[in-house]
């Protein structure tokens, strides 16, 4: 009359179909994590490297007729942090301050992608600003000289170059 069904847990087919759909759901989400990864060592190492900007434009506002073809002449030196939160191999700043063209280069390495980016940040005093030394408004565009667009951060894929 009436049958008790008692549960025997879980089958081993149901056991594979979850495996198999956590195994999807893994490889879907690998590549997206692995970029991840990657873009916050390179914004890691480009924060890093913001202190070249602020010793460029010191020195520009120290001299307005400068010309900038080393490092030192701009007073800077990079220090590194811990090496597993360092990610800059070198930063090398340039820039004539009269003409009010600013450079710095930074080249990142073991940053876990294909190819390790160099980044070109450059001053850039807006059309119609007539101030006479370096001063605000100014800002810095970021472009990338060599690396994998997926790698850098948002502000740097608008100026993207192949190498």
């Amino acid at each position: 009359m009436g049958r008790t069904h008692t549960s025997r847990g879980i089958s081993l087919l149901e056991v594979i179909i979850a495996f198999a759909i956590t195994s999807i759901l893994v490889a879907a989400t690998m590549p997206n994590y692995q970029d991840y990864t990657v873009r916050a060592r390179v914004s890691e190492g480009l924060r890093m490297a913001l202190p070249a900007q602020d010793s460029l434009v010191s020195a520009c506002k120290r001299d307005g007729q400068a010309m900038i073809n080393e490092n030192r002449d701009a007073g800077y030196v990079y220090k590194p942090s811990t090496p597993e939160k360092d990610f800059v191999d070198h930063v090398v700043l340039a820039g004539d301050c009269k003409k009010k063209q600013l450079v710095v280069m930074v080249w990142l390495y073991n940053t876990g992608g294909e190819y390790d980016p160099v980044i070109e940040w450059t001053a850039k005093v807006p059309s119609g600003v007539m101030a006479e030394g370096f001063e605000t408004p100014y800002y810095w565009n970021c472009r990338v000289i060599r690396g994998e667009f997926a790698h850098v951060p948002r502000e740097c894929r608008k100026r993207y170059r192949k190498s």
